[in-house]
């Protein structure tokens, strides 16, 4: 692990004021314990959760003008799980910055979902401490921006099979029907394989260690198929 933090400020283009914010944002409890330090990033985690919640939720108001309260706080969620906001921490590559225990990086603490989700809460509290609502606004933007650059992809990405309904349901005036054909393995660790249909036509094909997981994956095959065959 890397931990010079001018990096990580030149990632997010912010320069801290109070270099201290910072660093208490990527003080894993672990590495607090063993150095016997007073606080973590817990706290400023807190706050952060906070902090990117209202800036999403503005943004989705925003940009999505067409779409009611259900759907705006379905697409918010999404976003701002654990899963999703873990991927934005790989994108500035957090898991090099997080100090940790000796016990967390011999487990490699710093690629766990939970561990980047909570550094990266912690980072727009420290940033929001630091300037304002303004300024972390402007930086998760400017990621939002990155990673979901148009807006079907955004959809799509974070909700394969509610995408894949809408997209069916306007252009064929039906809904996808997924069934289950095949599953392999032990019951402990079954794989489960799902065809996706639209208007009786096999569309995608997906398999996952649950049901769920298996009907999204072949979602997502079939509005890859879908987005191909676009006139």
């Amino acid at each position: 692990m890397d931990h010079n933090l001018l990096q990580l400020e030149t990632k997010i283009g912010y320069i801290f004021c109070d270099k201290s914010l910072l660093r208490k944002a990527m003080t894993h409890r672990s590495y607090a314990a063993e150095r016997k330090l007073t606080s973590d990033n817990q706290r400023l985690e807190f706050l952060g959760d906070a902090v990117i919640e209202i800036i999403v939720t503005e943004y989705l108001f925003k940009r999505y003008t067409d779409k009611q309260e259900g759907e705006l706080t379905a697409l918010r969620s999404s976003i701002v799980k654990k899963d999703t906001l873990a991927e934005f921490a790989r994108q500035i590559d957090l898991h090099d910055y997080i100090f940790l225990g000796k016990g967390e990086i011999e487990a490699e603490g710093n690629t766990r979902n939970s561990t980047l989700c909570d550094a990266f809460e912690a980072l727009f509290g420290a940033i929001y401490l630091d300037s304002d609502i303004a300024v972390a606004q402007k930086i998760l933007y400017s990621m939002l921006n990155d990673i979901f650059p148009q807006t079907d992809k955004l959809l799509a990405g974070l909700n394969p099979k509610g995408f894949l309904q809408e997209v069916t349901q306007k252009k064929w005036g039906v809904k996808p029907e997924y069934k289950i054909i095949n599953t392999k393995g032990p019951q402990h660790d079954m794989l489960y394989v799902v065809e996706v249909f639209i208007d009786n036509k096999l569309f995608g094909t997906g398999s996952g260690k649950n049901i769920k997981s298996a009907e999204v994956a072949a979602a997502k095959m079939a509005m890859e198929l879908i987005d191909k065959n676009k006139p």
